[in-house]
């Protein structure tokens, strides 16, 4: 079993470190949000202010950054430096094994990951969600539940999909664009942008 520091207390935090338990070979020894004020221990685990980060480093320490906003968890793993992180994977998700999963990231339970396809750093993909052959998604991304992305797709850094959202064969989605829950996409979308519907198209400012 290895040691491993959560950094966030919110909703999300809850699945992640439930999925973490589940998989057997971490062990949880604390705790990091900025909504504790002090240092204190709990039920065998510490709770401490992310601000005080850096005298919890160790060699042996892994991390996880349990925040879901996209944005936000990629701007802690900057703060944090070169710490080593876990990559969590719940039992009953079918991850292939030519498939490759950035550090850092989570498998929800019922997902499935197809040959070929890379998930990178920081990433979530959420319960049911499918993820098919050779699919390639950038850091800090989130594919939420049941959502399917189909093959030789291209998701950039810090995309979020929607819950129930298909994105079609082949497509390219830019950095931090939005697709809404339901949405069928049929074209590539721009960098930030948001897209909702059926066919998905951008929302106007």
């Amino acid at each position: 079993m290895r040691n491993v520091i959560i950094v966030g207390a919110g909703g999300h935090s809850k699945v992640v470190r439930e999925c973490l338990e589940q998989q057997g070979i971490y062990t949880i020894i604390g705790v990091l949000d900025n909504k504790y004020t002090s240092y204190e221990e709990r039920d065998g685990q510490f709770r401490a202010p992310l601000d005080d980060f850096s005298q919890f480093k160790s060699n042996t320490t892994l991390w996880f950054i349990a925040i879901g906003d996209n944005k936000a968890r990629a701007e802690v793993a900057i703060k944090l430096g070169d710490v080593s992180y876990a990559t969590i994977i719940h039992p009953t998700a079918i991850v292939s094994k030519m498939a490759t999963v950035e550090p850092g990231s989570v498998i929800m339970p019922l997902a499935v990951i197809q040959p070929d396809s890379v998930i990178g750093a920081h990433t979530i993909i959420n319960t049911g969600a499918i993820i098919e052959h050779d699919v390639i998604i950038s850091e800090a991304a989130h594919v939420s539940p049941r959502a399917t992305i189909t093959g030789g797709v291209k998701i950039g850094v810090g995309v979020h999909v929607g819950a129930s959202a298909v994105v079609n064969p082949g497509l390219s989605l830019g950095d931090y664009s939005i697709v809404g829950a339901g949405a069928v996409v049929v074209s590539d979308t721009e960098a930030g942008g948001t897209y909702v519907g059926v066919p998905a198209r951008k929302l106007e400012k």
